[in-house]
């Protein structure tokens, strides 16, 4: 073989060039940006300070010399990187749930302090100027009142041994004097005004009541003033925004405190939640549009530790619309709620609840199972994280057996059509990469879906009286609240696939000579059913079922008669409600099988 040799001096060369390549490459100077970073403090480290702000103004705040407001009354994009990454307005707004704010370890100095000075906009009062100490062994909030002052609250937010459940409690730091009075012990209640637990009643001025645990689900609790004899009914605080009952026409006499609105909200599984009562001021349009001002011991509530995302837990609840059977659900063997008696010989007004219980997200095997341990029906359901399901046990038109599994939207929200990320510019194409924008949700909506069980009503429609429920919503876009698919020829036995629900609501507005409310004005007085059908000449609303008694809206929607003492306060209550119409039509129908528009309330 011959032997190639490399040339020594040409050898030196290659490698002199290779090395000045990579000198050349080494000396190179990347291009830095003249701009001084945002330090976006909000996602460092959280210290153990925590702060509320109840005092109903934006506030301005400086941390060891460090300000992270803009003192410029909230203009934003003149506070500081390091504020505007924590208070991105250039103000601590003061929300309804407080707009709490964690102090960054990045913040602290070396002793682990820090030096807070508000002021700047907490409605004439004193700046505040005090130390504050990291205690990470002793975790306290701190609650800027309307006074200006702070309240210190030990802080001790452990989840709930059970995951299942979530805690809340109740924080009183009311004012001693209330023009309504609405000072004193309180009392947490469910929307019909039933006790929460003992540990939840009668929790006195500048107290809290220890923590309880609570099966996660969707809850529109109340809170009243209370003794030891119960609640006081006429008198309930507000949950803001909602604002106390006024007459500002009458502004002396002092009005009923009742049938205000609290929201219907889904309490996380692990998550702790507080209520906190202090005096806020509350603005009216006054008499002949002057504005007034009163104060009043009002609530918010806070999340005090936020679980995250629930990948885990879902719920269900069961319903027998079988005439003359008793209906056992089973979930994979296991009772959902015990034996339930067929629906339509509950005689109560009120709209029914029926018993949650929580199932692990995944696939289950339902089976509706009579008195006699016969099997009549059974199916698969796969469930999701949140889910929300009814288990109605119904007859088919052929008179067999079924179960149906009705999906319950908890949330108050549609989707609308449009896609507008920001109101003022109008329409803009959609991307694809965020459908946030899309959905529009009512914090106080009456949310009703309507079914057909009749096995012997092909198409069934339900009426605001003896009309339509008539749309309201965005017209130009094509959307709408109360879509003629959730109640316009329901076949038996079939969910509308899409926009299956309507929407009713009440927003708690500021008051004037009508009232402090937008009340349901255009609400249902009865709901009716009618006999339909579709085709290329629909029959719309079709033929009364004249034997089928009316829903009369301010009976079977109010949870509880007992909590009104004042006509003009009573209203239909927000929650998330199903229409059913249960039962055969026929003429010759048994007393025990006619036909009877039922109501489901899904919320507690």
């Amino acid at each position: 073989m011959k032997k190639i040799l490399i040339h020594q001096p040409a050898y030196h060369c290659v490698l002199l060039l290779v090395l000045l390549v990579l000198l050349t490459c080494s000396c190179k100077k990347e291009k830095i940006s003249n701009t001084i970073p945002l330090q976006n403090a909000g996602n460092q480290s959280a210290s153990s300070i925590r702060m509320f702000n109840f005092s109903g103004y934006p506030a301005n705040m400086t941390v060891n010399n460090i300000p992270l407001t803009s003192y410029s009354n909230g203009n934003t994009g003149q506070g500081t990187p390091l504020g505007l990454s924590v208070f991105p307005t250039g103000m601590w707004e003061a929300g309804d749930d407080g707009s709490p704010f964690t102090l960054p370890n990045s913040l602290l100095n070396k002793d682990g302090k820090a030096h807070f000075i508000l002021g700047g906009g907490l409605g004439g009062a004193s700046a505040i100027d005090t130390t504050i100490v990291n205690n990470v062994a002793h975790p306290q909030d701190y609650y800027l009142l309307l006074n200006g002052q702070f309240r210190v609250i030990d802080r001790n937010n452990l989840p709930p041994t059970n995951p299942k459940n979530f805690r809340i409690r109740i924080i009183n730091l009311g004012a001693t004097t209330d023009p309504y009075g609405l000072n004193g012990p309180v009392s947490l209640t469910y929307s019909d005004g039933s006790q929460v637990d003992p540990a939840l009643n009668n929790i006195a001025l500048n107290a809290s009541s220890g923590y309880v645990d609570i099966p996660y689900g969707t809850y529109q609790f109340k809170l009243f003033a209370s003794d030891g004899a119960g609640i006081k009914a006429n008198r309930q605080l507000a949950e803001l925004p909602t604002i106390v009952r006024l007459d500002p026409c009458a502004p002396n006499v002092i009005q009923p405190q009742e049938g205000l609105t609290p929201r219907v909200r889904t309490f996380k599984p692990g998550g702790v939640y507080s209520l906190v009562i202090t005096p806020n001021l509350m603005n009216y349009i006054g008499c002949d549009t002057y504005p007034a001002i009163t104060y009043a011991n009002s609530y918010r509530v806070i999340t005090e530790l936020d679980p995250g995302v629930n990948s885990t837990y879902a719920r269900m609840q069961a319903v027998n619309a079988i005439p003359g059977k008793q209906i056992t659900i089973k979930v994979d063997g296991g009772a959902l709620g015990g034996q339930q008696p067929y629906i339509g010989s509950v005689t109560a007004v009120a709209a029914q609840q029926s018993t949650y219980q929580i199932f692990v997200q995944g696939n289950h095997h339902i089976q509706a199972i009579d008195q006699n341990g016969t099997v009549l029906a059974e199916g698969d359901l796969k469930l999701y994280p949140y889910d929300n399901y009814t288990i109605w046990a119904y007859n088919k038109s052929d008179g067999k057996p079924a179960v149906l599994f009705e999906s319950n939207d908890m949330s108050g929200s549609i989707y609308n059509s449009s896609y507008a990320p920001n109101p003022q510019t109008g329409v803009v194409p959609d991307d694809g990469t965020n459908g946030i924008p899309r959905r529009g949700q009512y914090f106080y909506a009456l949310e009703s879906r309507f079914l057909n069980l009749s096995p012997d009503l092909p198409y069934a429609t339900f009426t605001n009286d003896h009309q339509l429920f008539l749309p309201e919503g965005n017209f130009q876009n094509g959307d709408t609240m109360r879509y003629y698919s959730a109640y316009v020829n329901l076949a038996s036995g079939i969910m509308p696939a899409n926009n299956s629900s309507i929407i009713y609501t009440l927003q708690p507005v500021t008051g004037g000579k009508v009232g402090v409310y937008a009340e349901f004005n255009y609400l249902p007085k009865y709901i009716r059913a009618y006999q339909s059908s579709p085709g290329n000449l629909p029959e719309i609303p079709g033929t009364l079922l004249v034997n089928v008694a009316p829903v009369d809206v301010l009976q079977t929607f109010v949870s509880n008669q007992n909590l009104y003492s004042t006509p003009k306060y009573k209203v239909a209550e927000t929650g998330i409600y199903t229409v059913a119409l249960v039962g055969k039509t026929a003429s010759g129908a048994q007393a025990a099988e006619k036909a009877r528009i039922v109501v489901i309330k899904h919320n507690k």
